[in-house]
C-alpha cells in the first residue's frame, strides 16, 4: 500500500502540480501577450488617425499653394505681394496671417504700416520678422530631405514635387516646457511595459535659419514655437524662376479647426480618442464629454512635424477590463487546476479504497481456501477412520457398526454440501447457474428435509421445532435450490449455536408470499454486520466466531438463490437472543427469463 502511495505521489500528483504551475505561468504570459496585442491593435488605430490628420493639414497646405499659384499667374508675384492679405481673402482662404518675402529675403508683406493697423499682424512681426528675413536662426526639427513624404494637393490633381517638414522654434538658453514635451515619454493608461508604448518623440532638434530651411524645395510646411505658442507656416515659391516666397501663419486654434472635420468623423470603436497639444491638453475629443488623465493614455501616436508634439491619444473606455479579464482567466485556471487536483485526489482515494477492498477480498479468499481445506479434511478424516475400522473388522458390535455408518453418511453429506456450495458459487460468478423451475408443494419438500435434518440435529444435542402452517405451499421454484438454502441456514444455525442449542423452523403462507424462518439462540449478529454476512467470504471476526470453521459462502449462496427466485433473504435479531433468518418467496409463478 505504501509503495502504491509513493508511486502515485511521484508519477501522478507531483507531475500534476508541476503541470498546474506551468499552466498558471503560461496563463500569465498569455495575459501579457493579450495586453500587448490589444496595445498593438490600438497603436495601429492611432497611427492611422495620425496619418489622416497629417493628410488633412497637407490638403489645406495644397489648397493654399494652388490658390497662390493662380494669383501669381494672374497678377504677377510683385503685385500679389503688395496686397497679399486681401487678394488671398478674395480667393476664399479662411484665415491666418499671410506673409510674402522678396527675392532679396526682405519681408514684403505685411509692412510695418499694415502691422500698426492690426494687432495680429503686429504680434506676427514681433515674433517672426527676424526669422523670416533670415536675420536670426532658430532651433528647428527637420526630417531628412529624402524621408520627407510628398504632399497631396486637394484642389488640383497635380502632386507637389517635394515638401519640407520643418519644426522650428525661437532659440532660448534654457530648455522650455515645449522642449521637454518633445522628448516626454508616453505613460500608458495602465502598467503596460513596452518600448513602443513608452517611445520618446521622434523629432530631433537642429539649429537653422529660414532661407536654409526652405532651400531646394518649392513649397512646404514649417512649424515653430514662439513664446511657447505653436505657429504653423504654409509657404510656397509659385514660380520656379522667381525667388518670391508666399506663406500664411496659422495659430493653434486655426489648426484645431482645420483638423476637426477629419477627427469628428472617426469611429472610436468603443474607446475614447483625443488630440493632445504640445502641453498634453486635449484640443479635440471623441466622445466630446469624456475626461481622463491626459498625460497617461493607453497608446499614443505623434501626428508629426506638421503639428509637432501633438498626439493622437487613445484611452480605454474601461481601463480595468483587461485586468479583470486576466484575473478572470487566472481564477478560472486556478479553479480548473484545483478541480483537476481534487479529481486526482478523489480518484486516488477511490483507487485506494478499491485496493483495500481487493486486498480484503484476497485475504478472504486465502482464508476461504484455508477453511475449505480444513472442512474438506475433517469429514474425509472421519470417513476414512470409521471406514477403516469397519473394513478391518475391529468393530463387531452391531450398535457401533450402525453408529459408525451413520457418521460416515453424515460426513459424506457434509462433504457433498461443501463441494456443491463451491461449485454453485463458481457457476453464479460466471452467470452459468441454471434453475429447474417447476410448480411444487414446498410443504412436502420441507417435510422430507426436516425429517433428515431434525434427526441429525437432535443427535447433535439440539432442541428442534417445526412450527408449520397447514399445507400445501404452492410455489414455482427449483426445489433442490430451495432445499440447499434451508440446509445452509440449518448448518449456519448449528455452527453458531454456542450454548443456546435450540433451532426453530417456522413456515407459513401470506396472501402473496411464502415465508420460512430459521430461528436460533446463538450469540446474535451485530447491526453493522447484518448485511455484510451475505457478502462472499465474509465472516464475523470476533470472539463469538473464533474457532468456528466455515467457507464464508453459505449465506452468500442462500441469498443469491432466493433473489434469483424473485424473493429475499433477511436477518433480524430474535427476541430473547439469537437471530431470525427470513426467506420470502413469491407464490405467483416467477418469470426467470
Amino acid at each position: 500500500m505504501f509503495r502504491s502511495a509513493l508511486i502515485f505521489l511521484v508519477a501522478i500528483f507531483l507531475p500534476s502540480l508541476v503541470l498546474g504551475w506551468l499552466a498558471l505561468r503560461a496563463a500569465g504570459e498569455q495575459n501579457v501577450l493579450i495586453e500587448r496585442q490589444a496595445a498593438d491593435l490600438h497603436q495601429a488605430q492611432t497611427d492611422a488617425i495620425a496619418a489622416d490628420l497629417r493628410q488633412a493639414v497637407e490638403q489645406q497646405q495644397g489648397a493654399f499653394v494652388e490658390q497662390v499659384r493662380q494669383l501669381v499667374a494672374a497678377h504677377g508675384a510683385e503685385a500679389v505681394a503688395e496686397n497679399f492679405g486681401s487678394r488671398l481673402g478674395e480667393g476664399g482662404w479662411f484665415g491666418g496671417i499671410p506673409f510674402a518675402i522678396s527675392p532679396g529675403g526682405a519681408l514684403a508683406y505685411p509692412s510695418i504700416s499694415q502691422a500698426r493697423q492690426e494687432a495680429g499682424m503686429a504680434a506676427f512681426l514681433a515674433g517672426n520678422s527676424s526669422f523670416l528675413s533670415n536675420a536670426a536662426p532658430a532651433e528647428i526639427y527637420q526630417l531628412p530631405q529624402s524621408a520627407a513624404p510628398a504632399a497631396k494637393n486637394a484642389q488640383s490633381k497635380s502632386l507637389l514635387s517635394s515638401v519640407d517638414w520643418v519644426a522650428s522654434r525661437s532659440s532660448k538658453p534654457k530648455e522650455t516646457p515645449t522642449q521637454q514635451a518633445a522628448t516626454r515619454n508616453i505613460s500608458p493608461q495602465k502598467g503596460y511595459e513596452s518600448s513602443d508604448a513608452a517611445a520618446s518623440s521622434r523629432i530631433a532638434p537642429e539649429l537653422s535659419n529660414f532661407q536654409t530651411a526652405i532651400a531646394g524645395a518649392p513649397q512646404g510646411i514649417m512649424a515653430r514655437f514662439v513664446q511657447d505658442e505653436l505657429q504653423v507656416l504654409f509657404w510656397t515659391k509659385p514660380e520656379a524662376r522667381s525667388e518670391w516666397v508666399f506663406g500664411v501663419m496659422l495659430t493653434a486654434r486655426q489648426l484645431q479647426e482645420m483638423i476637426a472635420p477629419a477627427f469628428d468623423h472617426l469611429d472610436p470603436s468603443g474607446e475614447h480618442l483625443a488630440v493632445l497639444n504640445d502641453r498634453s491638453r486635449p484640443v479635440l475629443r471623441l466622445p466630446g464629454d469624456f475626461s481622463a488623465e491626459w498625460k497617461h493614455p493607453f497608446v499614443a501616436t505623434e501626428i508629426g512635424e506638421v503639428l509637432p508634439h501633438w498626439e493622437v491619444a487613445l484611452y480605454l473606455a474601461n481601463p480595468g477590463a483587461l485586468t479583470k479579464s486576466a484575473r478572470l482567466v487566472s481564477i478560472t485556471l486556478v479553479l480548473l487546476i484545483m478541480l483537476a487536483l481534487g479529481a486526482i485526489l478523489a480518484g486516488a482515494y477511490f483507487v485506494s479504497v478499491d485496493i483495500r477492498r481487493q486486498l480484503a477480498i484476497a485475504q478472504k479468499k486465502t482464508d476461504f481456501v484455508s477453511n475449505v481445506s480444513h472442512e474438506l479434511k475433517t469429514p474425509l478424516t472421519s470417513i476414512r477412520m470409521f471406514a477403516e475400522l469397519l473394513v478391518e473388522g475391529k468393530v463387531t458390535e452391531p450398535e457401533k457398526q450402525s453408529r459408525y455408518l451413520r457418521i460416515i453418511a453424515t460426513e459424506s453429506e457434509r462433504l457433498t454440501r461443501l463441494v456443491n456450495n463451491v461449485l454453485d458459487f463458481a457457476r453464479m460468478e460466471r452467470k452459468r447457474k441454471v434453475y429447474a423451475m417447476h410448480a411444487v408443494d414446498l410443504h412436502e419438500i420441507i417435510a422430507r428435509l426436516w425429517e433428515v435434518e431434525s434427526t441429525r440435529l437432535r443427535e447433535a444435542g439440539f432442541s428442534v421445532t417445526w412450527d408449520a402452517a397447514t399445507g400445501p405451499y404452492p410455489v414455482v421454484c427449483d426445489a433442490d435450490a430451495i432445499t440447499q438454502v434451508l440446509v445452509n441456514l440449518f448448518s449456519n444455525a448449528e455452527k453458531y449455536a454456542a450454548d443456546g442449542r435450540e433451532i426453530t423452523l417456522a413456515t407459513r403462507l401470506e396472501p402473496r408470499d411464502f415465508i420460512a424462518e430459521v430461528k436460533d439462540r446463538g450469540p446474535g449478529i451485530p447491526r453493522a454486520e447484518e448485511e455484510k454476512i451475505f457478502e462472499a467470504f465474509h465472516r464475523v471476526d470476533d470472539s463469538l466466531t473464533s474457532g468456528i470453521q466455515g467457507s464464508g459462502l453459505g449465506l452468500t449462496l442462500a441469498r443469491r438463490i432466493i433473489c434469483d427466485h424473485g424473493g429475499d433473504l433477511r436477518v433480524l435479531p430474535r427476541e430473547g437472543g439469537g437471530c431470525v433468518f427470513t426467506v420470502r418467496l413469491p407464490r405467483k409463478p416467477f418469470d426467470h427469463s
